[in-house]
Protein backbone atom coordinates (compact mmCIF):
# COMPACT_ATOMS: atom_id res chain seq x y z
CA UNK A 1 0.00 0.00 0.00
CA UNK A 2 2.94 2.56 1.17
CA UNK A 3 4.53 1.95 -2.46
CA UNK A 4 1.11 2.93 -4.55
CA UNK A 5 0.89 5.87 -2.28
CA UNK A 6 4.13 6.82 -2.84
CA UNK A 7 4.02 6.09 -6.83
CA UNK A 8 1.02 8.32 -6.74
CA UNK A 9 2.61 11.24 -5.09
CA UNK A 10 5.79 10.79 -7.16
CA UNK A 11 3.39 11.49 -9.95
CA UNK A 12 1.89 14.58 -9.08
CA UNK A 13 5.39 16.29 -7.99
CA UNK A 14 6.56 14.89 -11.61
CA UNK A 15 3.36 16.86 -13.16
CA UNK A 16 3.78 19.73 -11.08
CA UNK A 17 6.96 20.55 -11.72
CA UNK A 18 6.63 19.71 -15.60
CA UNK A 19 3.79 22.54 -15.82
CA UNK A 20 5.66 25.18 -14.24
CA UNK A 21 7.91 25.15 -17.33
CA UNK A 22 5.67 25.74 -20.15
CA UNK A 23 5.75 28.80 -21.52
CA UNK A 24 2.68 31.83 -21.12
CA UNK A 25 0.94 32.40 -25.24
CA UNK A 26 1.70 36.41 -24.89
CA UNK A 27 5.62 36.24 -24.10
CA UNK A 28 8.42 36.39 -26.74
CA UNK A 29 10.31 33.57 -27.72
CA UNK A 30 14.35 33.81 -27.21
CA UNK A 31 14.88 35.05 -30.56
CA UNK A 32 12.03 37.81 -30.16
CA UNK A 33 12.43 40.90 -29.05
CA UNK A 34 9.83 43.40 -27.14
CA UNK A 35 10.13 46.91 -27.90
CA UNK A 36 10.74 49.01 -25.50
CA UNK A 37 8.06 52.03 -24.53
CA UNK A 38 10.31 55.11 -26.01
CA UNK A 39 10.68 52.67 -29.41
CA UNK A 40 6.81 52.64 -29.60
CA UNK A 41 6.55 56.44 -29.26
CA UNK A 42 8.95 56.67 -31.88
CA UNK A 43 6.87 54.80 -34.02
CA UNK A 44 3.93 56.50 -33.13
CA UNK A 45 5.31 59.97 -33.86
CA UNK A 46 6.08 58.66 -37.31
CA UNK A 47 2.77 57.30 -38.30
CA UNK A 48 1.74 60.65 -37.37
CA UNK A 49 4.11 62.77 -39.16
CA UNK A 50 2.94 60.95 -42.82
CA UNK A 51 -0.52 61.33 -41.79
CA UNK A 52 0.26 65.29 -41.81
CA UNK A 53 1.71 65.63 -44.92
CA UNK A 54 -1.23 63.90 -46.49
CA UNK A 55 -3.50 66.01 -44.96
CA UNK A 56 -1.68 68.77 -45.95
CA UNK A 57 -1.50 67.70 -49.79
CA UNK A 58 -5.23 66.74 -49.83
CA UNK A 59 -5.88 70.76 -48.33
CA UNK A 60 -3.52 72.64 -50.71
CA UNK A 61 -5.83 74.09 -53.90
CA UNK A 62 -4.18 74.57 -57.27
CA UNK A 63 -2.96 78.01 -57.97
CA UNK A 64 -5.48 79.32 -60.92
CA UNK A 65 -3.87 81.46 -63.80
CA UNK A 66 -4.17 84.98 -63.97
CA UNK A 67 -5.91 85.46 -67.11
CA UNK A 68 -6.27 89.23 -69.10
CA UNK A 69 -7.58 90.32 -72.10
CA UNK A 70 -8.29 92.88 -74.46
CA UNK A 71 -10.51 92.99 -77.46
CA UNK A 72 -9.84 94.81 -80.53
CA UNK A 73 -11.41 96.18 -83.17
CA UNK A 74 -9.39 97.36 -87.09
CA UNK A 75 -11.05 99.09 -89.98
CA UNK A 76 -9.40 99.79 -93.28
CA UNK A 77 -9.74 102.89 -94.91
CA UNK A 78 -11.78 105.63 -93.89
CA UNK A 79 -11.81 108.41 -97.16
CA UNK A 80 -13.96 111.31 -96.62
CA UNK A 81 -14.93 112.50 -100.45
CA UNK A 82 -17.28 115.04 -101.60
CA UNK A 83 -20.16 113.71 -101.38
CA UNK A 84 -19.58 112.50 -97.75
CA UNK A 85 -18.57 115.82 -95.74
CA UNK A 86 -21.60 117.20 -97.99
CA UNK A 87 -23.92 114.73 -96.45
CA UNK A 88 -22.01 115.52 -93.15
CA UNK A 89 -22.87 119.18 -93.62
CA UNK A 90 -26.46 118.66 -93.97
CA UNK A 91 -26.58 116.75 -90.89
CA UNK A 92 -25.06 118.74 -88.53
CA UNK A 93 -26.64 119.99 -85.16
CA UNK A 94 -26.26 122.20 -82.28
CA UNK A 95 -23.14 122.36 -80.25
CA UNK A 96 -20.48 124.44 -82.69
CA UNK A 97 -20.26 121.62 -85.07
CA UNK A 98 -20.56 122.26 -88.70
CA UNK A 99 -20.37 118.53 -89.67
CA UNK A 100 -22.05 115.70 -88.73
CA UNK A 101 -20.04 112.37 -89.75
CA UNK A 102 -21.95 109.99 -86.91
CA UNK A 103 -24.63 109.22 -88.64
CA UNK A 104 -22.80 107.08 -91.24
CA UNK A 105 -21.05 105.02 -88.33
CA UNK A 106 -24.55 104.31 -86.87
CA UNK A 107 -25.12 100.55 -87.67
CA UNK A 108 -21.31 99.70 -86.87
CA UNK A 109 -21.26 102.11 -83.64
CA UNK A 110 -21.92 99.59 -80.99
CA UNK A 111 -18.97 97.07 -81.87
CA UNK A 112 -16.58 99.22 -82.30
CA UNK A 113 -17.58 101.06 -78.86
CA UNK A 114 -17.53 98.01 -77.48
CA UNK A 115 -13.79 97.02 -77.86
CA UNK A 116 -11.48 98.03 -75.89
CA UNK A 117 -9.20 99.24 -78.68
CA UNK A 118 -10.46 100.14 -81.99
CA UNK A 119 -8.18 101.32 -84.54
CA UNK A 120 -8.72 102.64 -87.94
CA UNK A 121 -6.76 104.10 -90.89
CA UNK A 122 -7.99 108.14 -91.35
CA UNK A 123 -6.81 108.30 -95.00
CA UNK A 124 -7.52 111.69 -95.46
CA UNK A 125 -5.77 115.16 -93.32
CA UNK A 126 -7.72 117.27 -91.12
CA UNK A 127 -6.06 120.76 -91.63
CA UNK A 128 -7.85 123.67 -90.57
CA UNK A 129 -5.83 126.38 -92.28
CA UNK A 130 -7.64 124.76 -95.84
CA UNK A 131 -11.27 124.08 -96.61
CA UNK A 132 -12.14 120.61 -97.20
CA UNK A 133 -11.01 119.12 -100.67
CA UNK A 134 -12.05 115.73 -101.96
CA UNK A 135 -9.90 113.47 -104.48
CA UNK A 136 -7.11 114.31 -105.69
CA UNK A 137 -5.79 116.31 -102.63
CA UNK A 138 -7.77 115.43 -99.95
CA UNK A 139 -8.71 117.46 -96.78
CA UNK A 140 -11.58 116.90 -94.71
CA UNK A 141 -13.31 118.87 -91.70
CA UNK A 142 -11.53 118.67 -88.25
CA UNK A 143 -15.15 117.77 -87.11
CA UNK A 144 -14.75 114.20 -88.58
CA UNK A 145 -11.92 113.39 -85.31
CA UNK A 146 -14.56 113.99 -83.28
CA UNK A 147 -16.88 112.27 -84.52
CA UNK A 148 -14.71 109.08 -85.02
CA UNK A 149 -13.60 109.50 -81.08
CA UNK A 150 -17.58 109.56 -80.44
CA UNK A 151 -18.25 106.47 -81.99
CA UNK A 152 -15.38 104.75 -79.95
CA UNK A 153 -12.34 104.59 -81.70
CA UNK A 154 -9.07 105.73 -80.39
CA UNK A 155 -6.10 104.25 -81.78
CA UNK A 156 -5.30 106.47 -85.22
CA UNK A 157 -3.79 105.67 -88.09
CA UNK A 158 -2.25 108.23 -90.50
CA UNK A 159 0.32 106.65 -92.28
CA UNK A 160 -0.78 106.70 -95.58
CA UNK A 161 -0.01 108.11 -99.44
CA UNK A 162 -2.12 111.08 -98.38
CA UNK A 163 -0.78 112.01 -95.32
CA UNK A 164 1.40 115.06 -97.42
CA UNK A 165 -2.00 116.01 -99.55
CA UNK A 166 -1.43 119.34 -98.29
CA UNK A 167 1.97 119.55 -97.85
CA UNK A 168 4.25 119.50 -94.09
CA UNK A 169 1.37 122.19 -92.77
CA UNK A 170 -1.12 119.98 -93.42
CA UNK A 171 0.48 117.18 -91.32
CA UNK A 172 0.98 119.31 -88.95
CA UNK A 173 -2.47 120.67 -88.41
CA UNK A 174 -3.58 116.94 -88.48
CA UNK A 175 -0.80 115.75 -86.36
CA UNK A 176 -2.16 118.98 -83.67
CA UNK A 177 -5.70 118.03 -84.34
CA UNK A 178 -5.11 114.69 -83.30
CA UNK A 179 -3.39 115.17 -80.27
CA UNK A 180 -6.02 117.27 -78.79
CA UNK A 181 -8.03 114.43 -78.44
CA UNK A 182 -8.01 111.50 -76.37
CA UNK A 183 -6.47 109.25 -78.96
CA UNK A 184 -3.29 107.18 -79.73
CA UNK A 185 -1.76 108.42 -82.84
CA UNK A 186 0.82 106.56 -84.86
CA UNK A 187 2.28 106.70 -88.34
CA UNK A 188 3.30 110.48 -87.26
CA UNK A 189 5.85 111.71 -84.65
CA UNK A 190 7.35 114.56 -83.33
CA UNK A 191 11.28 114.29 -83.91
CA UNK A 192 13.00 114.54 -80.41
CA UNK A 193 9.82 112.06 -79.43
CA UNK A 194 11.13 109.42 -77.09
CA UNK A 195 10.58 106.28 -78.86
CA UNK A 196 9.23 107.42 -81.87
CA UNK A 197 9.33 104.60 -83.85
CA UNK A 198 7.29 102.75 -81.61
CA UNK A 199 3.55 103.58 -79.79
CA UNK A 200 3.41 101.92 -76.26
CA UNK A 201 0.18 101.88 -75.22
CA UNK A 202 -1.20 99.26 -71.60
CA UNK A 203 -4.94 97.79 -71.88
CA UNK A 204 -6.05 95.66 -68.61
CA UNK A 205 -2.45 95.03 -67.71
CA UNK A 206 -1.36 94.47 -71.51
CA UNK A 207 1.50 96.20 -72.56
CA UNK A 208 1.31 96.83 -76.34
CA UNK A 209 3.71 98.45 -78.82
CA UNK A 210 2.22 99.69 -82.71
CA UNK A 211 4.12 100.58 -85.10
CA UNK A 212 2.64 101.93 -88.57
CA UNK A 213 4.14 102.36 -92.05
CA UNK A 214 3.20 103.64 -95.66
CA UNK A 215 5.05 102.69 -98.47
CA UNK A 216 5.57 106.67 -99.78
CA UNK A 217 3.02 109.85 -100.33
CA UNK A 218 2.13 111.65 -102.76
CA UNK A 219 2.99 114.56 -102.25
CA UNK A 220 7.03 114.99 -101.13
CA UNK A 221 7.59 117.80 -99.07
CA UNK A 222 9.45 117.05 -95.91
CA UNK A 223 7.79 117.42 -92.38
CA UNK A 224 10.75 117.90 -90.63
CA UNK A 225 10.28 121.47 -90.96
CA UNK A 226 7.37 121.62 -88.43
CA UNK A 227 9.94 119.08 -86.56
CA UNK A 228 7.50 116.14 -87.41
CA UNK A 229 8.69 112.46 -88.70
CA UNK A 230 6.49 110.04 -91.30
CA UNK A 231 7.20 106.48 -91.27
CA UNK A 232 7.86 105.13 -94.25
CA UNK A 233 8.16 101.49 -95.12
CA UNK A 234 11.86 100.68 -95.64
CA UNK A 235 13.55 97.21 -95.59
CA UNK A 236 16.53 98.68 -93.41
CA UNK A 237 14.23 99.77 -90.58
CA UNK A 238 11.04 97.38 -90.28
CA UNK A 239 13.44 94.44 -88.37
CA UNK A 240 14.49 96.76 -85.69
CA UNK A 241 11.53 98.92 -85.06
CA UNK A 242 9.28 95.61 -85.25
CA UNK A 243 11.84 93.85 -82.72
CA UNK A 244 12.47 96.51 -80.31
CA UNK A 245 8.62 96.41 -79.89
CA UNK A 246 8.80 92.63 -79.27
CA UNK A 247 11.54 93.42 -76.83
CA UNK A 248 9.57 96.08 -74.83
CA UNK A 249 5.82 95.06 -75.14
CA UNK A 250 3.59 91.77 -74.30
CA UNK A 251 2.05 92.49 -78.00
CA UNK A 252 2.88 93.86 -81.02
CA UNK A 253 0.83 95.44 -84.16
CA UNK A 254 1.89 96.46 -87.22
CA UNK A 255 -0.84 99.14 -88.99
CA UNK A 256 1.24 98.87 -93.06
CA UNK A 257 0.07 100.70 -95.96
CA UNK A 258 0.86 98.85 -99.07
CA UNK A 259 0.10 97.01 -102.30
CA UNK A 260 -1.49 97.87 -104.97
CA UNK A 261 -5.16 99.69 -105.56
CA UNK A 262 -7.42 97.40 -106.89
CA UNK A 263 -5.47 94.24 -106.51
CA UNK A 264 -7.28 91.49 -104.62
CA UNK A 265 -3.95 89.58 -103.74
CA UNK A 266 -0.82 91.00 -102.05
CA UNK A 267 1.94 91.17 -104.30
CA UNK A 268 5.71 89.72 -103.47
CA UNK A 269 6.77 92.83 -102.04
CA UNK A 270 3.95 92.54 -98.92
CA UNK A 271 4.43 89.44 -98.67
CA UNK A 272 8.03 89.93 -98.12
CA UNK A 273 7.66 92.68 -95.71
CA UNK A 274 5.05 90.11 -93.90
CA UNK A 275 7.19 87.81 -93.38
CA UNK A 276 10.21 90.02 -92.18
CA UNK A 277 7.65 91.50 -89.64
CA UNK A 278 6.60 88.11 -88.50
CA UNK A 279 10.44 86.65 -88.39
CA UNK A 280 10.61 89.76 -85.81
CA UNK A 281 8.28 88.92 -83.75
CA UNK A 282 4.79 90.82 -84.65
CA UNK A 283 1.83 89.71 -83.68
CA UNK A 284 -1.09 90.99 -85.73
CA UNK A 285 -0.39 92.86 -89.07
CA UNK A 286 -3.08 94.77 -90.54
CA UNK A 287 -2.86 96.05 -93.95
CA UNK A 288 -4.28 99.02 -95.87
CA UNK A 289 -4.78 101.29 -99.25
CA UNK A 290 -5.62 98.50 -102.23
CA UNK A 291 -9.15 100.04 -101.62
CA UNK A 292 -10.62 96.21 -101.77
CA UNK A 293 -10.24 93.01 -99.82
CA UNK A 294 -7.13 91.25 -99.44
CA UNK A 295 -7.33 87.30 -97.79
CA UNK A 296 -6.05 87.16 -94.42
CA UNK A 297 -3.71 84.34 -93.00
CA UNK A 298 -1.46 83.21 -90.58
CA UNK A 299 2.47 83.32 -91.00
CA UNK A 300 4.98 81.43 -89.06
CA UNK A 301 7.46 83.59 -87.65
CA UNK A 302 11.15 82.21 -87.20
CA UNK A 303 10.79 81.82 -84.10
CA UNK A 304 8.09 79.91 -83.95
CA UNK A 305 5.53 82.27 -83.41
CA UNK A 306 2.45 83.20 -85.64
CA UNK A 307 1.47 85.88 -86.83
CA UNK A 308 -2.08 87.33 -87.84
CA UNK A 309 -1.91 89.14 -91.31
CA UNK A 310 -4.36 90.80 -92.81
CA UNK A 311 -3.52 92.26 -96.37
CA UNK A 312 -5.89 94.30 -96.61
CA UNK A 313 -9.10 95.63 -95.07
CA UNK A 314 -10.52 97.16 -97.92
CA UNK A 315 -12.61 100.52 -97.32
CA UNK A 316 -14.91 101.60 -94.71
CA UNK A 317 -16.20 104.76 -95.52
CA UNK A 318 -15.58 105.96 -99.23
CA UNK A 319 -17.57 106.47 -102.74
CA UNK A 320 -15.60 104.72 -105.04
CA UNK A 321 -17.07 103.25 -107.82
CA UNK A 322 -16.63 99.96 -108.58
CA UNK A 323 -18.59 97.25 -107.00
CA UNK A 324 -15.06 95.36 -105.87
CA UNK A 325 -14.53 98.42 -103.78
CA UNK A 326 -17.77 98.45 -101.66
CA UNK A 327 -16.76 95.22 -99.17
CA UNK A 328 -14.68 95.73 -96.69
CA UNK A 329 -14.37 94.89 -92.97
CA UNK A 330 -13.66 95.38 -89.64
CA UNK A 331 -10.78 92.22 -88.25
CA UNK A 332 -12.03 91.33 -84.46
CA UNK A 333 -9.52 88.99 -81.78
CA UNK A 334 -8.88 89.41 -78.15
CA UNK A 335 -5.40 90.00 -77.03
CA UNK A 336 -4.76 87.40 -74.48
CA UNK A 337 -2.29 86.94 -71.98
CA UNK A 338 -1.68 84.60 -69.28
CA UNK A 339 0.34 84.91 -66.17
CA UNK A 340 3.64 86.95 -67.27
CA UNK A 341 3.20 84.85 -70.51
CA UNK A 342 3.68 86.74 -73.90
CA UNK A 343 0.27 88.13 -75.20
CA UNK A 344 -1.52 85.62 -78.64
CA UNK A 345 -4.26 86.55 -80.38
CA UNK A 346 -7.48 84.90 -80.07
CA UNK A 347 -11.17 84.62 -81.47
CA UNK A 348 -10.06 85.92 -84.61
CA UNK A 349 -13.01 86.83 -86.32
CA UNK A 350 -13.30 89.19 -89.95
CA UNK A 351 -16.91 91.12 -89.91
CA UNK A 352 -17.57 91.90 -93.75
CA UNK A 353 -19.11 95.73 -94.25
CA UNK A 354 -20.30 97.54 -96.78
CA UNK A 355 -20.54 101.22 -97.36
CA UNK A 356 -23.89 102.64 -98.62
CA UNK A 357 -24.14 105.77 -101.05
CA UNK A 358 -26.88 106.21 -102.90
CA UNK A 359 -27.39 108.23 -106.20
CA UNK A 360 -27.80 111.55 -104.36
CA UNK A 361 -24.57 110.86 -102.18
CA UNK A 362 -26.55 111.55 -99.10
CA UNK A 363 -27.59 109.18 -96.22
CA UNK A 364 -24.12 107.94 -96.79
CA UNK A 365 -23.98 104.79 -94.23
CA UNK A 366 -21.68 102.04 -93.22
CA UNK A 367 -23.95 98.74 -92.97
CA UNK A 368 -22.85 94.98 -91.68
CA UNK A 369 -22.94 92.83 -95.21
CA UNK A 370 -25.60 90.67 -93.16
CA UNK A 371 -27.85 93.20 -92.38
CA UNK A 372 -27.41 94.88 -96.36
CA UNK A 373 -30.01 94.38 -98.61
CA UNK A 374 -30.58 93.59 -102.45
CA UNK A 375 -33.10 97.03 -102.37
CA UNK A 376 -30.01 98.81 -101.12
CA UNK A 377 -27.53 97.55 -103.53
CA UNK A 378 -29.88 98.26 -106.03
CA UNK A 379 -30.33 101.86 -105.45
CA UNK A 380 -26.31 102.22 -104.73
CA UNK A 381 -24.38 104.96 -106.49
CA UNK A 382 -22.24 102.24 -108.35
CA UNK A 383 -24.70 100.89 -110.43
CA UNK A 384 -27.10 104.44 -110.58
CA UNK A 385 -24.84 106.79 -110.56
CA UNK A 386 -21.39 104.91 -111.96
CA UNK A 387 -23.60 102.87 -114.26
CA UNK A 388 -21.35 99.34 -112.94
CA UNK A 389 -22.88 96.33 -112.10
CA UNK A 390 -23.60 95.70 -107.94
CA UNK A 391 -25.75 93.30 -106.24
CA UNK A 392 -25.91 91.84 -102.83
CA UNK A 393 -25.29 88.35 -103.70
CA UNK A 394 -21.80 89.72 -105.92
CA UNK A 395 -20.67 91.73 -102.55
CA UNK A 396 -20.93 88.20 -100.68
CA UNK A 397 -19.69 86.57 -103.85
CA UNK A 398 -16.16 88.88 -103.25
CA UNK A 399 -16.06 88.72 -99.28
CA UNK A 400 -16.33 84.55 -99.60
CA UNK A 401 -14.25 84.45 -102.38
CA UNK A 402 -11.43 86.47 -100.23
CA UNK A 403 -11.09 85.88 -97.06
CA UNK A 404 -11.05 82.20 -95.35
CA UNK A 405 -13.83 80.52 -94.03
CA UNK A 406 -11.48 79.77 -91.17
CA UNK A 407 -12.00 83.76 -90.58
CA UNK A 408 -15.56 84.56 -91.60
CA UNK A 409 -19.19 84.90 -89.65
CA UNK A 410 -21.23 81.36 -89.48
CA UNK A 411 -23.71 83.14 -91.75
CA UNK A 412 -20.82 83.43 -94.51
CA UNK A 413 -19.57 79.73 -94.34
Amino acid sequence: MKKIITAILFTIIVLTLTSCMIRPLDETSDNETKPTIAETDDITETETETETEVETEVLTEPVEDVVTKASFIGCGDNIIYYGTYRDAKSQAFAGGRTYNFRPMYSEVESIISSADLAFINQETVISHSNEPQSYPNFNSPVDIADDLVDVGFDIISVANNHMLDHGALGLKETYDNWKKRNVTLVGCHEENESGKYVTYIEKNGIRIGIVSYTYGTNLGEDPAKYGLYASYLKYADVAGEVAEARENADFVIVSVHWGKEGAMTPDEEQKKYAHIMADNGADVIIGHHPHVLQPIEWIDGANGNKTLCVYSLGNFLHEQDWEYNVPGGMISFDIQKINNERATVENVLFIPTVCHYPRSFYGNKVYLLENYTAELANSHAVKTYYKHDISLNGLISIVKKTISTEFLPESFR
